[in-house]
Protein backbone atom coordinates (compact mmCIF):
# COMPACT_ATOMS: atom_id res chain seq x y z
CA UNK A 1 0.00 0.00 0.00
CA UNK A 2 1.38 3.40 -0.97
CA UNK A 3 1.88 6.19 1.54
CA UNK A 4 1.51 9.76 0.38
CA UNK A 5 1.40 13.30 1.72
CA UNK A 6 1.24 16.90 0.57
CA UNK A 7 3.10 19.64 2.40
CA UNK A 8 1.92 23.23 2.93
CA UNK A 9 3.62 26.59 3.40
CA UNK A 10 4.23 25.90 7.08
CA UNK A 11 6.60 23.04 6.26
CA UNK A 12 8.82 25.37 4.25
CA UNK A 13 9.70 25.71 0.59
CA UNK A 14 11.43 23.14 -1.57
CA UNK A 15 12.05 25.46 -4.50
CA UNK A 16 15.50 25.55 -6.11
CA UNK A 17 17.99 25.63 -4.55
CA UNK A 18 16.41 22.83 -2.50
CA UNK A 19 17.02 23.10 1.23
CA UNK A 20 18.91 20.04 2.42
CA UNK A 21 17.29 20.57 5.82
CA UNK A 22 13.78 20.28 4.37
CA UNK A 23 14.77 17.20 2.36
CA UNK A 24 16.10 15.62 5.54
CA UNK A 25 12.85 16.41 7.36
CA UNK A 26 10.84 14.74 4.61
CA UNK A 27 13.15 11.76 4.65
CA UNK A 28 12.67 11.36 8.39
CA UNK A 29 8.88 11.53 8.06
CA UNK A 30 8.89 8.54 5.72
CA UNK A 31 12.07 6.91 7.05
CA UNK A 32 13.34 6.70 3.46
CA UNK A 33 15.62 8.62 1.09
CA UNK A 34 13.84 11.30 -0.94
CA UNK A 35 14.08 11.46 -4.75
CA UNK A 36 13.42 14.84 -6.38
CA UNK A 37 13.57 15.88 -10.04
CA UNK A 38 14.60 18.96 -12.00
CA UNK A 39 11.25 19.94 -13.53
CA UNK A 40 11.11 21.87 -16.80
CA UNK A 41 7.47 21.56 -18.00
CA UNK A 42 8.46 18.78 -20.40
CA UNK A 43 7.16 15.27 -20.91
CA UNK A 44 10.18 13.27 -19.79
CA UNK A 45 9.73 10.38 -17.37
CA UNK A 46 12.64 9.03 -15.36
CA UNK A 47 12.48 5.49 -13.96
CA UNK A 48 14.24 5.48 -10.60
CA UNK A 49 15.88 2.24 -9.50
CA UNK A 50 17.78 3.81 -6.63
CA UNK A 51 18.20 7.30 -5.22
CA UNK A 52 20.17 9.52 -7.65
CA UNK A 53 20.83 13.21 -8.24
CA UNK A 54 17.78 15.05 -9.56
CA UNK A 55 17.08 13.97 -13.17
CA UNK A 56 15.63 16.46 -15.66
CA UNK A 57 12.06 15.16 -15.82
CA UNK A 58 8.48 16.05 -14.95
CA UNK A 59 7.60 12.54 -13.82
CA UNK A 60 9.49 9.94 -11.85
CA UNK A 61 8.44 6.31 -11.54
CA UNK A 62 9.73 3.54 -9.29
CA UNK A 63 9.03 0.10 -7.87
CA UNK A 64 11.71 0.48 -5.20
CA UNK A 65 10.14 0.29 -1.74
CA UNK A 66 13.18 1.92 -0.18
CA UNK A 67 12.77 5.41 -1.67
CA UNK A 68 10.10 8.14 -1.74
CA UNK A 69 9.32 10.21 -4.84
CA UNK A 70 8.71 13.97 -4.72
CA UNK A 71 7.01 16.43 -7.06
CA UNK A 72 7.38 20.18 -6.39
CA UNK A 73 4.59 22.65 -7.24
CA UNK A 74 3.03 26.01 -6.52
CA UNK A 75 -0.04 26.29 -8.78
CA UNK A 76 0.50 23.22 -11.01
CA UNK A 77 -1.06 19.85 -10.24
CA UNK A 78 0.98 17.52 -8.01
CA UNK A 79 -0.15 14.10 -9.25
CA UNK A 80 0.74 11.02 -7.20
CA UNK A 81 0.04 7.67 -8.86
CA UNK A 82 0.19 4.20 -7.36
CA UNK A 83 -0.62 0.55 -7.83
CA UNK A 84 0.29 -2.36 -5.59
CA UNK A 85 3.91 -2.39 -6.74
CA UNK A 86 4.69 0.84 -8.64
CA UNK A 87 4.48 4.55 -7.80
CA UNK A 88 4.93 7.83 -9.66
CA UNK A 89 5.17 11.54 -8.88
CA UNK A 90 4.13 13.80 -11.76
CA UNK A 91 4.27 17.57 -12.34
CA UNK A 92 1.23 18.55 -14.43
CA UNK A 93 0.83 22.16 -15.44
CA UNK A 94 -0.84 23.48 -18.57
CA UNK A 95 2.17 22.49 -20.68
CA UNK A 96 2.34 19.12 -18.95
CA UNK A 97 -1.28 18.44 -19.76
CA UNK A 98 -0.75 19.34 -23.41
CA UNK A 99 2.41 17.26 -23.79
CA UNK A 100 0.80 14.31 -21.96
CA UNK A 101 3.44 13.83 -19.28
CA UNK A 102 0.92 11.97 -17.09
CA UNK A 103 0.08 9.62 -19.96
CA UNK A 104 3.79 8.90 -20.35
CA UNK A 105 4.11 8.24 -16.62
CA UNK A 106 1.24 5.75 -16.66
CA UNK A 107 2.83 3.98 -19.63
CA UNK A 108 6.12 3.62 -17.73
CA UNK A 109 4.28 2.33 -14.67
CA UNK A 110 2.62 -0.35 -16.80
CA UNK A 111 6.03 -1.39 -18.16
CA UNK A 112 7.00 -2.12 -14.55
CA UNK A 113 3.90 -4.24 -14.07
CA UNK A 114 1.44 -1.72 -12.63
CA UNK A 115 -2.26 -2.58 -12.83
CA UNK A 116 -5.34 -0.85 -11.40
CA UNK A 117 -3.57 2.50 -11.08
CA UNK A 118 -4.99 5.08 -8.69
CA UNK A 119 -4.08 8.77 -8.54
CA UNK A 120 -4.44 11.65 -6.11
CA UNK A 121 -4.01 15.31 -7.05
CA UNK A 122 -2.95 17.66 -4.28
CA UNK A 123 -3.39 21.42 -3.82
CA UNK A 124 -3.27 23.40 -7.09
CA UNK A 125 -4.90 26.40 -8.71
CA UNK A 126 -8.57 25.69 -9.38
CA UNK A 127 -10.48 26.26 -12.60
CA UNK A 128 -12.27 29.41 -11.50
CA UNK A 129 -8.93 31.01 -10.54
CA UNK A 130 -6.72 29.88 -13.43
CA UNK A 131 -7.14 32.61 -16.05
CA UNK A 132 -5.09 32.51 -19.25
CA UNK A 133 -4.90 34.44 -22.49
CA UNK A 134 -7.48 33.86 -25.20
CA UNK A 135 -5.05 32.06 -27.52
CA UNK A 136 -3.91 29.63 -24.84
CA UNK A 137 -7.49 29.07 -23.73
CA UNK A 138 -8.55 28.23 -27.27
CA UNK A 139 -5.62 25.86 -27.78
CA UNK A 140 -6.10 23.92 -24.55
CA UNK A 141 -9.89 23.68 -24.67
CA UNK A 142 -9.74 22.51 -28.29
CA UNK A 143 -7.49 19.63 -27.24
CA UNK A 144 -9.26 18.94 -23.92
CA UNK A 145 -12.81 20.36 -23.86
CA UNK A 146 -13.21 19.32 -20.21
CA UNK A 147 -10.79 22.09 -19.22
CA UNK A 148 -13.40 24.75 -20.10
CA UNK A 149 -14.44 26.24 -16.75
CA UNK A 150 -15.56 29.66 -17.92
CA UNK A 151 -14.28 32.03 -20.57
CA UNK A 152 -10.46 32.16 -20.47
CA UNK A 153 -10.34 29.97 -17.33
CA UNK A 154 -8.92 26.44 -17.43
CA UNK A 155 -9.72 23.50 -15.14
CA UNK A 156 -6.56 21.43 -15.46
CA UNK A 157 -7.82 18.71 -13.12
CA UNK A 158 -10.87 18.10 -15.33
CA UNK A 159 -8.55 17.90 -18.31
CA UNK A 160 -6.37 15.37 -16.53
CA UNK A 161 -9.39 13.21 -15.67
CA UNK A 162 -10.39 13.16 -19.33
CA UNK A 163 -6.81 12.34 -20.33
CA UNK A 164 -6.49 9.35 -17.98
CA UNK A 165 -9.85 7.54 -18.18
CA UNK A 166 -8.35 4.26 -16.96
CA UNK A 167 -6.90 5.81 -13.78
CA UNK A 168 -9.07 6.28 -10.68
CA UNK A 169 -8.35 9.92 -9.82
CA UNK A 170 -9.32 11.96 -6.78
CA UNK A 171 -8.77 15.61 -5.94
CA UNK A 172 -8.10 17.09 -2.49
CA UNK A 173 -9.95 20.22 -3.71
CA UNK A 174 -7.65 22.85 -2.25
CA UNK A 175 -6.89 25.89 -4.41
CA UNK A 176 -3.41 27.35 -3.97
CA UNK A 177 -4.51 30.81 -5.09
CA UNK A 178 -7.47 30.94 -2.69
CA UNK A 179 -5.77 29.31 0.29
CA UNK A 180 -2.89 31.20 1.91
CA UNK A 181 -1.64 27.99 3.52
CA UNK A 182 -0.02 27.18 0.17
CA UNK A 183 2.58 28.79 -2.07
CA UNK A 184 1.06 30.33 -5.21
CA UNK A 185 2.85 32.16 -7.98
CA UNK A 186 -0.48 33.40 -9.36
CA UNK A 187 -1.63 34.81 -6.03
CA UNK A 188 1.59 36.28 -4.68
CA UNK A 189 4.25 36.07 -7.41
CA UNK A 190 6.31 33.95 -5.07
CA UNK A 191 8.84 31.26 -5.88
CA UNK A 192 8.13 28.88 -3.01
CA UNK A 193 7.18 25.28 -3.65
CA UNK A 194 5.22 22.74 -1.64
CA UNK A 195 5.54 19.07 -2.50
CA UNK A 196 3.66 15.84 -3.01
CA UNK A 197 5.48 12.77 -1.70
CA UNK A 198 4.74 9.09 -2.31
CA UNK A 199 6.35 5.80 -1.35
CA UNK A 200 5.50 2.10 -1.32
Amino acid sequence: MARLLFTARQFGSLADPVSSGNIERLSKLLAKPIQIMTQDHGNQVSVIEQSISAPVADAIVSNNKEIALVVRVADCLPLLLYSTNVIAAVHVGRKGLMNQVAVNAVAEMKKLGAKDITGVVGPHICGKCYEVGADIFAEVTAAYPATFKKQNHLDLYAGLVSQLPEVKLSNVNLCTKENTDYFSYRAHGEGGRQVGVISL
